[in-house]
């Protein structure tokens, strides 16, 4: 009887095991490169920056000084961010770099978390190798305002 049972289990752990090495099946999906080795290292430059409202949208990247619009934000593995001066500074004597935002990609990269003071939790719109572009949406009292911006790998 004791033999019987053995050779029952024995059966099942072999079947298991060989079922088990089963050839992966090979697929043509392309594996997706996670968001955050796309952003990390990179220095990004802001290009687009709008802000909706009931009252109509506002092109803040437009009015921006020329001497932001050249700014650069490279993102570290460490989950911090490092803001640069770009050639033309508001105030000479800014300093060339200086630490930024904490930042993490969350739900898949779905979202973007920034803390900078505030928590900001935007919804990545894009994510490519050359393009980060985000959309921060809000409700004020039941008046919803949408921030998008737009980054490009400098």
């Amino acid at each position: 009887m004791k033999a019987i049972k053995f050779s029952a289990i024995a059966l099942v752990a072999i079947t298991m095991s060989l079922s088990a090495c089963k050839k992966d099946e090979t697929t043509t999906e392309t594996p997706k490169v996670a968001g955050s080795t796309l952003l990390v290292g990179k220095d990004w430059k802001t290009t687009a920056f709008t802000r909706t409202s009931p009252g109509g949208t506002i092109d803040v990247f437009a009015i921006s000084p020329a001497c932001e619009k050249d700014d650069l934000v490279e993102y570290l593995a460490n989950g911090t961010s490092t803001e640069k001066a770009g050639a033309t500074k508001c105030d000479p004597a800014d300093p060339d770099t200086q630490p930024g935002a904490f930042w993490a990609l969350l739900e898949n990269d779905t979202k973007f978390r920034m803390i900078y003071g505030d928590t900001i939790l935007a919804n990545v719109v894009e994510l490519t190798a050359n393009t980060f572009r985000i959309r921060i949406v809000e409700d004020d009292n039941g008046i919803t305002n949408t921030t998008n911006i737009t980054m490009v790998k400098n």
